[in-house]
């Protein structure tokens, strides 16, 4: 499948037009890599360098906590998981660029993964592509911060 193909589908890209969705995929640092079960693509607090679309497979975003008073020990909270066509590592398109979650395959999986540099410059200079994205990109974050809010307060 090509990446226009995928870009199609993909929830942050939904309001793009074909020739935006060229646009983007004609980009050059676009990458296909492939994790094992287990296996972490970042970490909380990393430098957030990419953006990433999962092509295939099962991803965890998990945040560090430390429930309780006195405990030491974080315990690994699950935020979210990212199924086929979802996009993760939001943070390498904001300022800071730093992750506030961990990401780790559930399953093996084939994630897409693009410099968030790269991706902003043309968002920069195409402000209705960038719009739509930022738009879109919005929407996803304020659901996960919904569902971290629900998982806190149902404890």
């Amino acid at each position: 499948m090509n990446l226009a193909q995928v870009l199609r589908r993909c929830e942050v890209f939904v309001g793009l037009d074909d020739s935006d969705l060229e646009k983007i995929a004609g980009l050059p640092s676009w990458r296909r890599n492939t994790y094992g079960a287990g296996e972490s693509v970042f970490r909380e607090n990393d430098i957030a360098k990419d953006f990433y679309i999962l092509e295939e497979g099962e991803v965890r975003l998990v945040v560090a906590s430390r429930k309780g008073r006195g405990t030491k020990e974080p315990v690994r909270v699950s935020v979210d998981t990212i199924t086929k066509g979802d996009v993760f590592g939001w943070s390498s398109l904001v300022a800071p660029h730093s992750r506030n979650m961990s990401a780790v395959c559930v399953r093996p999986s084939t994630i897409l993964s693009i410099t968030g540099a790269e991706l902003s410059h043309l968002m920069d200079h195409n402000h209705a592509l960038g719009y739509e994205v930022m738009k879109s990109l919005v929407r996803v974050i304020g659901k996960r911060l919904r569902d971290l809010q629900n998982k806190f307060a149902g404890e």
